[in-house]
């Protein structure tokens, strides 16, 4: 919930010192018994305006909280007009605790420098390196092929607790990285010597994909014909954003067929500091109303799935030795209750998706499809060795992202 609470200029300008006073605060609640770490809240350009005793303008904006201190943040252009349309934070809630903070508008050049906690990479394989722009997603399904054109075989993302990646060709599976450091790793993964399916410092590629949906790739269903997003006309990527709260690129698909038909998808990706998922929103253009949207989890190593209910989210896990050297991984997908369908198992070989925990989500005309995917890795947190710790974060994402305000 959004209150407006008003303040003494004046009293105010004691509490921040150096900065222009904002006319009121912007409350946050942690609803929940336990504390809130790192959560991100996003609020629209429109939003902040509220709470600023003038317009924004081409300013950005600094948080603080009641003490002065401030809080990681920063503006994003999500349609790269050269305005930002959203401002992202990061706050820390005790149980149930309200909290205050404070918007001052700045030049760009004020924003305080703080410490980058997410990123995307995507990457030329060969020397220099250069970060890709404009080319268009391989039609090839052969790894040796893409492994030779791009690094890390397509764009990459993490934050400080965990990596995914991307194949940018027709497979369009998703991989984990496992992370051992909280620093940004993956500029470097892959390349000048560096082989990623190998244990080091950092971590590592911890899953085994094949013709799975791997860590959370999508699919369209029809009936009971599911069709993988991947052969498509035309696919391409867009980096949108990457800083110390969140980081956010697009994947877009032109002309995917299915069985008779074809539809223009945008899979919109996302991360934020300090969570063990990735956020995703995806929208498909030409929909008749029989179509679903389909995620999953590659069961190549771990037959058995379970069902958790958790706040405003339906999740579908599992848990077991299935990283890449055996070690104890749990995975997640966790699906809004009002989207979500129902689960099954695809078959373990043949045709099409294979070896995957299935989940089906409604899909809407110019409402995006979302859902998130969580990986616990024992070599990031030994306590992902046990199942039960595994779903003790599965609850707390659940409440993270439930907990509205």
């Amino acid at each position: 919930m959004q209150v407006k609470t008003i303040f003494i200029l004046a009293l105010f300008a004691a509490l921040v010192a150096g900065c222009k006073a904002p006319q009121s605060g912007y409350e946050v609640t942690n609803k929940l018994e336990d504390p809130l770490q790192d959560k991100a809240v996003v609020l629209t350009y429109d939003e902040v305006n509220q709470y600023l005793p003038g317009d924004i303008g081409s300013d950005y904006i600094v948080v603080v909280d009641a003490d002065g201190n401030n809080l990681p943040s920063q503006c994003d252009d999500l349609n790269n007009d050269g305005q930002w349309d959203e401002l992202a934070f990061l706050v820390d809630l005790a149980g149930g605790e309200n909290k205050t903070v404070y918007f001052d508008a700045v030049p760009k050049s004020e924003v305080p420098d703080y410490t980058k906690r997410t990123n995307i990479r995507f990457g030329y394989k060969d020397e220099p390196y250069v970060e890709v722009t404009d080319e268009a997603r391989l039609k090839s399904t052969d790894s040796p092929t893409i492994s030779e054109v791009f690094q890390m075989e397509g764009p990459a993302w993490e934050n400080d607790k965990v990596g995914f990646r991307n194949y940018y060709d027709a497979r369009n599976g998703i991989d984990i990285y496992g992370k051992r450091t909280t620093e940004m790793v993956l500029d470097s993964a892959g390349i000048r010597g560096q082989n990623y399916h190998e244990l080091d410092d950092w971590g590592m590629d911890i899953l085994k994909v094949g013709n799975s949906l791997g860590a959370g790739a999508i699919g369209i269903r029809i009936g009971d014909e599911v069709s993988r997003v991947g052969k498509s006309e035309k696919g391409t990527y867009e980096f949108i954003t990457e800083g110390p709260v969140r980081a956010m690129f697009e994947l877009k698909y032109v002309g995917v067929p299915v069985g008779a038909r074809t539809y223009d998808i945008t899979h919109r990706i996302s991360i934020c500091a300090g969570d063990l998922f990735y956020r995703s929103k995806v929208s498909v253009d030409g929909l008749q109303g029989d179509e679903q949207l389909v995620t999953g989890i590659v069961n190549m190593h771990q037959k058995e799935s379970f069902r958790m209910e958790e706040g405003d989210y339906r999740i579908l896990a599992s848990h077991g030795s299935q990283a890449y050297q055996g070690e104890k991984l749990g995975m997640a997908v966790l699906v809004p209750r009002n989207s979500f369908v129902e689960t099954w198992k695809a078959p373990d070989e043949g045709e099409g998706i294979v070896e995957t925990h299935m989940v089906a989500i409604d899909l809407e005309v110019n409402t995006p499809a979302k859902y998130c995917f969580l990986s616990g890795w024992e070599y990031q947190d030994e306590g992902f060795k046990t199942e039960d710790y595994f779903r003790e974060q599965v609850v707390h994402a659940a409440h993270m992202l439930s907990n509205k305000f």
